[in-house]
């Protein structure tokens, strides 16, 4: 083993048997050679191509080839991204090209249409005006019979509406105000006989109102009340005689009117709650309804 170890330390040893003029002359031979290889392209080519004999990855040419390698691949790339962004502007042109062609199409046809909605703006409103003075003229010139006076038809028709109005009014406010007295047990049957008393009176006369104004447009008119006028409206002793006796059967027809009433139910005190009502109520009051 010791033997080995010298074998394998005599270079160390070598190296440090030199001295150091020695080293300073191999450091000044290297510091030639290297401006020797910089400044003369003889000395250049040669060490060249002593590296390339001993290490040619390490040569200058290999690294050169690897550099233009490198720069032949990027042109590459480029060329193919331009040939790329070549092919995408010539396919937009010729997209913006059709485009082009549709705008101008488009806006051909948008021209047109304006024009022929002009064309009609001015016709309608030419129409709309002649319209208007037709109308204006005919109200004027066109008069009917109503209720023994000539008027013009608009007139007619104004005051026939306006009477229909007033009485329906009347006759909502005069339901809404009976509603309550009406619910008043015993008492309310007064009420209940006006206030029917007074809607037959009012649908007679809408209905007359309506035949009037039939006849104005058309004297061969045969507009009927359909008997409504003739109903007789119940008196409040009628109303009460009714309840009083058989409230059962009273009950039974206002089933066939009505939905949804609830079962009447007569408890034992019923009758005697009657005879008190009857004592209370007779004589029946007769109640007008207001108008």
């Amino acid at each position: 083993m010791g033997m080995v170890w010298r074998i394998l330390g005599l270079p160390f040893r070598l190296v440090m048997m030199l001295s150091k003029r020695v080293l300073v002359a191999l450091l000044l031979l290297a510091v030639v050679l290297a401006f020797a290889a910089v400044s003369s392209p003889v000395v250049f080519a040669g060490l060249s191509s002593i590296v390339r004999g001993v290490a040619p990855d390490l040569s200058i040419e290999a690294q050169q080839e690897r550099l233009l390698a490198a720069a032949r691949g990027r042109v590459d790339a480029e060329k193919r991204r331009a040939d790329a962004a070549l092919a995408t502007a010539a396919d937009l042109k010729d997209r913006n090209a059709m485009l082009s062609q549709n705008n101008d199409a488009l806006t051909a046809t948008n021209t047109a249409l304006k024009q022929q909605s002009d064309k009609l703006t001015q016709a309608n409103a030419a129409l709309t005006a002649e319209t208007k003075a037709l109308q204006a003229d005919l109200s004027k010139a066109k008069v009917v019979p109503y209720l023994g006076r000539t008027i013009p038809i608009a007139d007619a028709v104004t005051e026939a509406a306006k009477r229909l109005s007033d009485r329906i009014t009347a006759s909502a406010a005069r339901s809404l105000a009976a509603a309550p007295g009406q619910a008043v047990p015993f008492y309310g049957i007064p009420v209940v006989a006006a206030q029917t008393r007074a809607s037959l009176t009012d649908d007679c006369a809408a209905l007359h109102d309506l035949r009037n104004l039939a006849l104005a447009f058309d004297p061969t008119s045969t507009l009927a009340d359909n008997g409504v006028c003739a109903l007789v409206p119940p008196t409040p002793a009628a109303l009460w005689a009714g309840a009083r006796d058989d409230a059962p059967a009273v009950w039974a027809k206002l089933a066939a009117a009505f939905d949804g009433l609830p079962k009447l139910v007569q408890p034992a005190w019923w009758r005697t709650v009657m005879v008190m009502a009857d004592e209370l109520l007779t004589p029946m009051a007769d109640v007008t309804a207001k108008p």
